[in-house]
């Protein structure tokens, strides 16, 4: 990244939303910086400025950016990310950084229009174990998503926010104190703890990097959703001591716990009867069932075993299947011209164990590229044409995946959009995931033994 501009309390040059202002777009009042940072300096520390912009790993990765080998299995919305001043006196910035102890990364301004999901994630990028370093994309807990947000209105969207990623619980009551001269008041305050326990924090070759992103899932306006995403209304700083503080470590911060004991099991059986009317459809095709299983569960998990999840979230977990073999699928699916998959499952946020769900198709073998997908709100009846009549398939659903869907409208088409990197064949290795996020009595990820698992069937003309 090229070096980017170094604050001191004299440069309240940068424009953000301010406490009178945080309903209106970033940029109005720049006075509010100056207020803000001459509170950290009355306070010992130094402000260095961040930034934000969308992460797109899809089109980053087809654009050739080296950055991306490849587009990591993201969903179809981009994501937001943080970029953060290489230290209090590199103004350089980037979206993976190391952090002291006594340090903080503060975001200001306003939550995203109304959309299904949206969390905020501390993530580890990378670990320094004993036998070396180790990308480890994985989360450090839980999430501020808009189940949990602290916020000022009737709703968790459009609405003002501040975030304080910090590891320690004086440079967060310093922090605080400063927002809250700013004139910004305590409700909007959020803490996300970097757990120092688990963590080499500091710099250089022994010291663990972080990431911080902010998923976004279904916006209700994709226009309103698209222009806060080019824009995000959000300003970010690092935060640090002139003089290095005490250490005085947040405790590892207890998780959300998943499940509430009620689950989907009662319609295992239907699930089956559900898979016969897939097969009486279809007759005079060989069917081939595809296993599937659960992944990106727990990043507390992963981090212990030194492997990459390339980003998960407790906010949600994700069922794969096929050719997914960063996650131990390894199922060499491919579909002919004549050959499709048939997706099906529960709808679980019919059932009421999550807030969205998706299913995503991908050419997963170098590219991790997705080819196309849909969401809960395509899943209305499509499972009734093979329970007629049963109130059950008012909790289900039904969807093709091909190459040629035809006049299928139930079908998810495979096609690439706008990038030459890569070419879809019959020899194109695919992989399924399905991705259940955020059950709505819990506030975070549905337990694993409380839903019932989404199944592929692959259909090919017989020998």
């Amino acid at each position: 990244m090229k070096a980017r501009l170094l604050l001191t309390v004299t440069m309240a040059t940068i424009l953000w939303p301010v406490p009178s202002a945080l309903s209106q777009p970033a940029g109005q009042r720049p006075d509010a910086l100056k207020t803000f940072a001459n509170a950290l300096d009355q306070a010992g520390f130094q402000v260095s400025v961040g930034a934000s912009r969308p992460l797109n790993p899809a089109a980053e990765w087809c654009a050739g950016n080296p950055a991306f080998p490849h587009a990591l299995y993201a969903n179809n919305q981009p994501y937001l990310m943080f970029l953060v001043p290489k230290s209090a006196d590199d103004a350089g910035l980037g979206a993976v950084f190391q952090m002291r102890e006594d340090e903080a990364i503060v975001i200001i301004g306003l939550t995203p229009p109304p959309e299904k999901y949206y969390g905020y994630h501390a993530f580890l990028s990378s670990k320094v174990y004993p036998t070396g370093r180790k990308r480890v994309w994985s989360t450090l807990g839980d999430t501020v998503n808009n189940a949990t947000i602290k916020t000022l209105g009737p709703t968790p969207f459009n609405s003002p926010v501040a975030l304080i990623y910090t590891p320690d619980r004086g440079t967060d009551t310093r922090v605080r104190a400063a927002l809250k001269r700013a004139g910004y008041p305590a409700a909007i305050i959020n803490t996300i703890v970097i757990p120092s326990s688990m963590l080499n924090l500091g710099y250089g070759d022994a010291a663990d990097e972080l990431r911080i992103n902010a998923r976004n899932g279904i916006w209700l306006d994709p226009i309103a959703g698209e222009a806060y995403l080019a824009h995000p209304p959000l300003s970010v700083f690092r935060v640090t001591p002139r003089t290095p503080a005490t250490a005085d470590p947040f405790p590892m911060p207890a998780l959300r716990v998943r499940g509430t004991g009620h689950t989907e099991m009662a319609l295992l059986n239907k699930l089956d009867e559900l898979r016969k009317g897939i097969m009486a459809a279809n007759p005079g095709l060989h069917a081939t069932d595809i296993p599937t299983k659960p992944n990106f569960y727990e990043g507390f998990d992963y981090i212990q075993q030194g492997l990459d999840p390339y980003g998960d979230s407790r906010d949600a977990f994700w069922m794969t299947g096929g050719w997914l073999p960063d996650f131990g699928c390894t199922n060499r699916l491919t579909l002919a011209d004549d050959e499709f998959l048939v997706v099906y499952g529960v709808n679980h946020v019919a059932s009421g164990k999550a807030t969205y769900a998706s299913v995503n198709v991908y050419a997963s073998d170098e590219a991790k590229l997705t080819l196309g997908g849909i969401d809960d709100r395509d899943f209305a009846g499509t499972a009734s044409p093979y329970l007629p009549g049963d109130p059950a398939a008012d909790l289900m659903y039904v969807y093709k995946v091909s190459r040629n869907c035809g006049s299928d409208t139930h079908c998810i088409p495979l096609s690439i959009d706008n990038c030459s990197r890569l070419t879809l064949d019959s020899n194109t290795l695919l992989g399924v995931i399905f991705r259940t996020y955020l059950e709505p009595a819990t506030k975070v990820g549905p337990a694993l033994p409380e839903v019932l698992y989404d199944r592929i069937i692959k259909f090919s003309p017989r020998p």
